[in-house]
């Protein structure tokens, strides 16, 4: 049975290269971190083993020895956003280094192996549409109303997530045509211009599914990039998440911490 198909809409940051390998970006970033260990510090990637496993209970793992680099990873990898495969490596390769890793990479890596949906499950989990601010169903529609009337929306389901990511604002789970939404956007400091950018983000990942080109997932092809900017917001929603989304964080850390222990969405 095919692993899931999950896309996700994160907070946005400078643009990363998609083009390389797997095997480039491990190479790169060993190279940058050895120089500051001391047991590494003279080795020489030779070879690169990699392989990927559906099961999201699975161990990561990479290691090395005499020149080559063994790595196991989860699939779901393969089609992730850029800045989190370069976390998911730092991570990983600074701990084979014995190397203190960045705070910000593991929540990154984590918000996304918590999004990972389990390998049994058959069915969108019925999630909350109402929040404590904003309505998703009705947001759903209005916006399918506008820029895409000839979907059914009925077909799709969509909710607000049980787990608060402060990076990974959404996802859509292609299986079972599910959008689930960060809760850490039902709220008063949120506009509502933003709500709306996500899930019509996430609308074009089940009009406009992942393909292969040139051998490597296209996540967010120029026909997708081109529709997002359709939203009439669209510069100003990403001009908030950039510029305004870490203030909001830093001035409702304590909301957001209560938030992380509330059962509201769960």
């Amino acid at each position: 049975m095919p692993g899931k198909e999950l896309e996700n809409f994160s907070v946005p940051e400078i643009e990363a290269s998609s083009s390389v390998s797997w095997e480039e970006r491990i190479i790169s970033i060993w190279e940058s971190l050895k120089n500051r260990s001391r047991k590494f510090k003279n080795s020489e990637v030779k070879s690169i083993e990699l392989k990927f496993y559906p099961y999201k209970n699975g161990n990561h793992s990479i290691g090395f020895y005499n020149g080559l680099i063994t790595a196991k990873f989860h699939s779901s990898l393969e089609t992730a956003d850029e800045t989190v495969k370069i976390a998911f490596l730092s991570l990983l390769i600074s701990k084979l280094l014995g190397l203190k890793p960045l705070p910000i990479w593991k929540e990154q890596v984590g918000e996304f192996l918590h999004s990972i949906p389990e390998s049994n499950s058959g069915k969108f989990k019925k999630l909350k549409e109402s929040g404590f601010q904003y309505d998703l169903r009705e947001m759903l529609e209005r916006i399918s109303e506008a820029y895409f009337p000839k979907i059914d929306v009925k077909l799709l389901a969509i909710g607000w997530s049980d787990r608060l990511g402060k990076r990974r604002l959404g996802s859509y789970e292609k299986q079972n045509m599910g959008i689930r939404i960060s809760p850490i956007l039902d709220h008063k400091d949120v506009p509502y211009f933003v709500l709306e950018h996500v899930v019509h983000h996430e609308i074009l990942h089940h009009i406009l599914p992942t393909r292969m080109k040139n051998g490597q997932n296209s996540i967010h092809s120029p026909e997708f990039k081109r529709k997002e900017k359709e939203y009439v917001r669209y510069r100003e929603a990403i001009n908030w998440l950039k510029m305004e989304y870490p203030k909001f964080l830093i001035k409702n850390q304590k909301e957001i911490a209560h938030r992380l222990k509330s059962e509201f969405y769960g």
